[in-house]
């Protein structure tokens, strides 16, 4: 068995042994996989902020990602943990909830700001195929594969995220992700 092979198990063990670890472990988390950021979303969104206020911030829609959001809305804004959100920025938001005020599905580390469009379409598309498969994990391989090849830098460091999360939990999908992460966890 080659050395790299080698590597890449003792990875995905190590994964799958700190997976099951009791809460308060003291291995970082990574980048959260992202089928897991999508699992709740109930509305995508690529909107630009309008304001900040204490407890609330408000939205203008640019394009529909998922669901069906209203032109202008609110999200519940946290003020012990707030997004890094200020007026005029642009972001991709994943939401949760029925009627504005929304909440925010992800973290306030996990916002994705957007710096121009091709940056917004390309998030876009990629939160569309996960929310398309997201209880698919099959169907989300070649998703991932697709961030892996056309990028950009974060939507790779997602994607190896995930795709380790899918071997962990999906033993039968392992023989499938496995040659396509070897190349970075190969000796340098």
């Amino acid at each position: 068995m080659s050395l790299r092979l080698r590597l890449l198990g003792l990875f995905f063990a190590c994964a799958g042994a700190a997976a099951a670890q009791p809460f308060g472990h003291p291995l970082p988390p990574g980048l959260r996989p992202f089928h897991e950021r999508v699992a709740a979303v109930e509305l995508a969104a690529v909107v630009r902020v309008e304001r900040v206020d204490e407890g609330r911030i408000s939205l203008l829609r640019e394009e529909t990602v998922a669901g069906a959001p209203p032109e202008r809305f609110e999200v519940k804004r946290s003020p012990l943990a707030p997004p890094p959100l200020a007026t005029g920025d642009r972001a991709l938001v994943l939401l949760r909830g029925d009627q504005p005020p929304y909440v925010f599905a992800d973290l306030p580390s996990e916002v994705i700001r957007l710096s121009d469009g091709a940056m917004a379409r390309r998030w876009s598309a990629a939160v569309k195929d996960v929310v398309a498969h997201r209880d698919e994990p099959a169907a989300l391989v070649p998703v991932y594969f697709d961030w892996i090849d056309a990028g950009p830098e974060t939507l790779r460091e997602i994607a190896q995220s995930s795709l380790l999360d899918l071997a962990a939990k999906h033993p039968e999908l392992r023989a499938k992700i496995a040659p396509k992460l070897a190349p970075a966890f190969a000796p340098r």
